[in-house]
């Protein structure tokens, strides 16, 4: 019984230190992603990334709302889906005037319905395709004019979002 309590306890550790330290986010030479949602039946050993991404295929060097556009419109790859609810709009986009890098983006209604694990991973799709534009370095999303009081911070910055589980990768091949 102690013995499982100590693997437990190295686990959990382990599991923490995979996801300390810089994390490179993904990006095409002179293009831009959009991220989305990974369908669950997609991963390996039940392990596998909650989100990915695929190419932009708009204008060339879009800004914040043709990217946000392009995110709300969905998904074109299988493998992907949208994790925002139905009839999601945009409301507001703006800098902050106060915080330079600081980008204010505002949803409808509807948004606010997310919460948990699907609040998290909508935000960092959000985060992770605008942060690529250039000067947008964190992002800060309301619902109707609120932000998400169960958020633990409201600025959400890119290098927090753990986009591979070293772990899993290390685990064996099917035999």
């Amino acid at each position: 019984m102690r013995n499982i309590r100590w693997l437990s306890i190295l686990l959990a550790a382990a599991l923490l230190l995979s996801a300390c330290g810089s994390r490179e986010i993904p990006q095409e030479e002179g293009g831009f992603r959009l991220w989305f949602a990974a369908d669950e039946g997609q991963a390996d050993y039940g392990h596998g990334p909650a989100l990915d991404s695929e190419a932009y295929a708009g204008v060339d060097d879009p800004g914040p709302e043709e990217l946000l556009s392009a995110l709300l419109a969905g998904p074109t790859l299988e493998g992907l889906r949208s994790p925002f609810p139905r009839g999601v709009t945009l409301r507001q986009l703006n800098w902050d005037e106060e915080r330079p890098g600081v980008l204010l983006v505002g949803f409808s209604e509807q948004y606010g319905a997310l919460a948990d694990v699907s609040l998290t991973l909508a935000d960092y799709c959000v985060v992770l395709t605008l942060t690529q534009v250039e000067g947008v370095d964190t992002v800060e999303i309301s619902t109707q004019g609120y932000q998400a009081s169960y958020r633990s911070h409201q600025l959400l910055d890119p290098q927090e979002a753990v986009l591979r589980d070293e772990l899993a990768e290390t685990a064996p091949e099917n035999t």
